[in-house]
């Protein structure tokens, strides 16, 4: 029998013995169908309100969600009202850092510029890493920068950059 055969002979099962899909198990036919609800009553929740003048009975759960998140609210608030101005601004901790890093920057490069053997040896470094002479200063800026000291450990950064850093740091 040929393949077009089997694929004929196979759809024609298939449409002769379909069996109704969906919605057997769902009351009041498929799942697309109608529902079962007979009409809304036009309130939040289809909640009926009490009658004029009685209040509405809390649910047993309301209370400790309310009570929940007030005091969740509060906490937040409390919190933020009552923090020191260091734990948010950054002025507060950054400058002082910034300061001392400066001092030390500049520190260094007095040094250097009182210093021609490390000026030397400075610029022979620089022609290595293939820099321009303006950034012979950046080197000594940058000492710190994540790439310098990653470069330094692999190896990337010539040993004798190291060596200056230690001589321009020593007092």
């Amino acid at each position: 029998m040929s393949r077009l055969g089997v694929l004929t002979r196979l759809s024609s099962q298939l449409i002769r013995n379909s069996k109704s899909r969906g919605g057997d198990g769902w009351p009041g036919g498929s799942f697309w169908s109608e529902g079962t609800q007979t009409g809304h009553n036009g309130f939040l929740f289809g909640e009926i309100p009490p009658p004029h003048g009685q209040s509405r009975k809390w649910q047993w759960w309301e209370p400790i969600w309310y009570a929940g998140y007030g005091t969740f609210f509060l906490g937040v608030f409390l919190i933020y009202q009552t923090k020191p101005l260091e734990a948010l601004d950054i002025k507060y901790w950054a400058k002082p850092r910034a300061e001392t890093e400066l001092s030390v920057e500049l520190k260094m490069l007095d040094k250097l510029n009182e210093r021609p053997d490390l000026q030397k040896r400075l610029a022979a470094v620089r022609k290595e890493l293939n820099m321009i002479e303006d950034e012979s200063y950046d080197l000594i800026l940058m000492r710190n920068e994540y790439k310098v000291l990653m470069g330094l450990k692999s190896g990337r950064v010539p040993s004798d950059l190291a060596e200056i850093y230690e001589e321009l740091a020593a007092e």
